[in-house]
């Protein structure tokens, strides 16, 4: 659905110019597009992850959460990685001794690490992977909210270069191995993995074809608990977000945005535009807050609107959006 806005500005701004006094000059309008209204679900259970484009108006690429564990990128001549936070994965650094024996009574006294909401790529010290270094994946959970179960995984070396290198991937007692070659894109591209499958699996489209992500994450509330949430992450270093409660909505789209204190933080958008009610057991969405959203593809102005489907079932996002 689309609402054109175009005679409402060339109406506004032709008052403006004619209720100008002497050598005053009126500012050129902005050529702004048109209203549009996105509807974007990713499931009552939250299983889908969706890589959006608003620009174009359509879905990039989706994907079930299941369907990856990690992803790896070269960062500062170094191997970042990146959990699949929807499923509640968790990173242990055991050591440099790969054969050392740990059981599952073992692995609650290990120190574990999310991902943190902010992207993995923006947290200070980075996840770097250190070659001959043991970790631990602790898979998280599948939609239905089972345990996935634990893997070994060891880097026993890489070439910075070329960023070329054999991943190895083991059951806790060993008696699943697999050796999975990985060539990594000099450019920061992510490569995703699944430990599941053993594989190396596409996810991630090319950057210049998305700008948002609606999934479901772990997000950090009160700095100390640890809880899954769904919403808009923006994972895209190339794509900024400001954030304000100041709802003027036509005012924003003229209005210089050069100095708004943007953020590339993945989770600026989050998912605290809804809040929920215990006592009614449903969401209310703050259609006050606006988002000023800067990406490859333009700016955009964007406010939710509502996290529910015409059934009444939650999981889907609309949300309207304009390009100035």
């Amino acid at each position: 659905m689309i609402i054109n806005r175009g005679s409402y500005f060339y109406l506004f701004f032709l008052l403006l110019l004619h209720s100008c006094i002497e050598k005053e000059i009126p500012i050129t309008p902005y050529e702004i597009g048109d209203i549009d209204l996105h509807t974007v679900g990713i499931g009552s259970d939250y299983s889908q992850q969706i890589y959006y484009s608003i620009y174009s108006s359509e879905v990039i690429a989706s994907n079930p959460k299941t369907e990856w564990c990690f992803s790896l990128q070269h960062h500062n001549d170094s191997v970042l990685m990146s959990l699949n936070s929807s499923r509640y994965m968790k990173i242990a650094n055991v050591g440099v001794d790969l054969t050392i024996s740990i059981t599952e009574d073992d692995l609650e006294n290990l120190n574990w690490r999310i991902e943190p909401p902010a992207g993995g790529d923006i947290q200070a010290p980075y996840y770097y992977l250190q070659p001959n270094t043991l970790y631990i994946l602790d898979l998280g959970r599948n939609s239905s909210g089972d345990y996935l179960g634990y893997v070994r995984l060891v880097i026993p070396e890489w070439t910075v270069s070329s960023l070329e290198f054999e991943l190895q991937l083991n059951s806790l007692n060993f008696q699943n191995s697999n050796v999975l070659n990985v060539s990594l894109d000099s450019d920061g591209t992510r490569s995703h993995f699944s430990a599941i499958s053993n594989s190396i699996v596409f996810i991630e489209p090319a950057s210049a074809l998305w700008d948002l992500w609606l999934t479901q994450y772990t997000e950090v509330l009160d700095e100390e608990t640890e809880y899954l949430v769904t919403g808009i992450l923006t994972p895209k270093l190339s794509t900024e977000v400001y954030k304000t409660d100041y709802s003027k909505w036509d005012s924003l789209l003229i209005a210089d945005w050069s100095g708004l204190p943007f953020s590339n933080h993945w989770n600026e958008i989050g998912y605290d535009w809804k809040s929920y009610s215990l006592e009614t057991g449903s969401y209310t969405i703050n259609s006050e807050i606006l988002y000023c959203i800067r990406s490859t593809n333009g700016e955009f102005l964007l406010r939710i609107l509502d996290f529910y489907d015409e059934v009444g079932a939650t999981g889907t996002f609309t949300f309207e959006c304009i390009k100035r």
